[in-house]
């Protein structure tokens, strides 16, 4: 597949036509994701390549002095979001793919699952996690690819700690998967949130000695329905905001699904040769890629923003 054809994001405000000045200096709300979009590995205090720098830090300070909210919209789970969020300063998340949606982070925290197409009561006294692992099929899966996928434990605090989604990683033949989680009963869908480039800790993958991976996914096991572009849609909605005034951004195929439920759409340039990425954006008419990989070209495009702001 060729490579995908988007404008690159401005990084001189001056020089942008009238009409691209007036529609991105009404951004006032960021929803983001995070590993490979915002940060770079794993650091909030790093450039792209690694080189320790506090332009990401400097960044966030300067949106929110400018009023700007920046939402982490995530596959991590709560414990790992909410340490992210305090730590830098920011209002709310979304996290498990959309599947806990934090409007606002603190002592009077506001949240609440989101489901989508799965029915889930919430007092059954289990999480939505513990009904889809109820069923089976997170074993069948793992059985069906003994020494291929692995359940992706978040910081090495296990999978038992999400409450939604079931995060997964390695390679599966994505239809099979499907067709297995059809068999359960309940509307599930299995959410490629891209590709895992280095792993720590206990794994089952085949790694470098440095830790490096080739063709791991990150799958997640979602309620039908519920993506990151669905949640997007309803955390705008639950916070009043106007669409148009939010750019969303990310580097694989699961936050392209932002794109249609925002003004504004970034796709990291490592994101862009992912065909899956290619095929989720051919048709958006509000996606740029970004002029640098990941943390670096985020920077770029939200000083861009805050230059229309000045």
């Amino acid at each position: 597949m060729p490579a995908l054809s988007l404008p690159t994001f401005p990084l001189d405000a001056d020089r942008l036509p009238a009409d691209m000045a007036e529609r991105l200096s009404r951004v006032r709300h960021v929803i983001t994701d995070t590993d490979n979009t915002m940060v770079s590995h794993g650091r909030a205090l790093c450039s792209t390549d690694g080189t320790p720098s506090v332009e990401l830090a400097q960044t966030l300070i300067d949106l929110t002095r400018a009023g700007v909210d920046v939402v982490p919209c995530t596959g991590r789970n709560r414990a790992m979001i909410r340490e992210d969020v305090r730590l830098l300063g920011l209002s709310g998340w979304i996290g498990e793919m959309g599947g806990v949606l934090c409007l606002h982070e603190g002592a009077d925290s506001d949240w609440r699952y989101f489901t989508a197409d799965m029915p889930f009561d919430e007092s059954c006294g289990k999480t939505p996690h513990d009904v889809i692992w109820e069923t089976g099929v997170v074993d069948r899966l793992l059985e069906r690819w003994y020494d291929c996928l692995e359940t992706y434990n978040d910081n090495n605090i296990g999978y038992q700690y999400r409450e939604v989604t079931v995060a997964l990683r390695g390679a599966v033949i994505e239809d099979e998967a499907q067709a297995m989680l059809d068999e359960t009963g309940l509307p599930l869908y299995l959410a490629d949130n891209g590709f895992v480039s280095r792993i720590t800790g206990p794994t089952i993958l085949p790694t470098f000695e440095d830790g490096k991976v080739t063709d791991v996914h990150t799958y997640h096991i979602t309620p039908r329905g519920l993506d990151k572009g669905s949640a997007t849609k309803r955390y705008i909605e639950l916070m009043g905001w106007n669409p148009d005034e939010v750019i969303a951004c990310g580097d694989s195929p699961a936050d392209c699904a932002m794109a249609p439920h925002v003004g504004t759409f970034l796709l990291m340039r490592n994101g862009a040769n992912n065909p899956k990425t290619q095929a989720a954006l051919a048709g958006a008419g509000n996606a740029f890629v970004s002029a640098s990989d990941s943390t670096d070209g985020f920077c770029q495009a939200m000083r861009t923003l805050l230059s229309l702001k000045a």
